[in-house]
């Protein structure tokens, strides 16, 4: 606390400084998330259930990286389209591979299930993200996302966070 008179007390304030470099910290951190999607071919992706547990959670987020489609092998955590949703991802271990035809054929299982997916998927594309890496709990954030009122929600507090941004900055220097 500061005395501004005998008998009176006035709180500190933080310094005014500190939420621009709190958002400098996140706009150097979206840039280099950016670079790392662009220049190493880094993607994301949400565990969405528990097929893959121990090793990885519902609601972690795993880290992937582009493979050759041809190198996919026995073993590897690939990000597939599901067959029967389209438009949905899931991600599960390869445990068969038949390179035989001109796209690999694969089996994939999840680690926590019983038996092999009925399915053999054809990669049709050149290549595959292939998980190299987790991030606990963060895929928590991008399952909310599925939402659509959460997805209003954050685009209106975006919004009112630039407004409020540009009052301080065109109003507040007068």
């Amino acid at each position: 606390m500061v005395t501004t008179a005998p008998g009176r007390h006035r709180v500190s304030r933080p310094p005014r400084r500190l939420p621009g470099v709190l958002l400098g910290l996140v706009a150097v951190l979206a840039v280099a998330g950016a670079v790392a999607v662009f220049v190493l071919r880094i993607g994301f992706a949400p565990v969405l259930s528990p097929s893959m547990e121990p090793g990885f959670a519902p609601g972690e987020l795993l880290i992937t990286r582009q493979v050759d489609a041809r190198s996919v092998d026995i073993g590897d955590v690939v990000v597939l389209p599901r067959p029967d949703a389209a438009g949905e991802r899931y991600a599960h271990r390869v445990v068969e591979v038949d390179r035989s035809g001109a796209e690999p054929l694969v089996r994939t299982k999840g680690d926590n299930n019983a038996a092999a997916d009925p399915q053999r998927l054809r990669i049709t594309s050149a290549t595959v993200p292939v998980a190299v890496g987790h991030v606990p709990w963060i895929g928590r954030v991008a399952l909310l996302g599925q939402y659509g009122w959460v997805r209003a929600g954050v685009i209106v507090f975006a919004g009112l966070c630039l407004l409020i941004a540009a009052k301080r900055a065109l109003w507040d220097r007068r």
